[in-house]
């Protein structure tokens, strides 16, 4: 009986000191993990922004716009809120009815916030209608 009370003592010893090393090993990784996103904005005119998960962000836009002026356009992408300036941004044309807008940015950087934005420019000037997403803290 001692001799069994023996081995499983040492068992329960060598397992617990498995998972210990498992446990050490598995927390010395680089990965961090974001916090926030999401969408924002009215059903006509809402933007998101997401994690991907594989070192890149991700914003879209969902656009459901009636009958718009031709000279309409928009600046869509992702803005970091940290340094204060634009990450990624493309100029796009408006749609009438249903349009999806998506684009990645492939280079965050760890701390920063962003936001997924879209600027409508309903006549062609300078002069916008603009909604960002949630805030995405990377």
């Amino acid at each position: 009986m001692r001799a069994r009370t023996i081995r499983r003592g040492a068992g329960m010893a060598l397992a617990a000191a498995a998972l210990t090393t498992t446990m050490a090993v598995a927390g010395t990784g680089t990965a961090s993990a974001s916090t926030g996103g999401g969408c924002a904005g009215p059903t006509y005119k809402n933007v998101c922004i997401s994690d991907h998960n594989n070192g890149r962000i991700g914003a879209d836009a969902y656009l459901n716009f009636g009958n718009i002026d031709s000279r309409c356009y928009m600046d869509f992408g992702v803005f970091d809120k940290t340094s204060w300036s634009f990450a990624t941004s493309q100029a796009v044309s408006c749609q009438n009815g249903y349009q999806h807008l998506g684009i990645e940015l492939t280079n965050p950087a760890q701390g920063h916030d962003y936001v997924g934005f879209v600027h409508v420019h309903w006549t062609g000037d300078s002069n916008s209608d603009g909604t960002d997403s949630a805030v995405l803290h990377y």
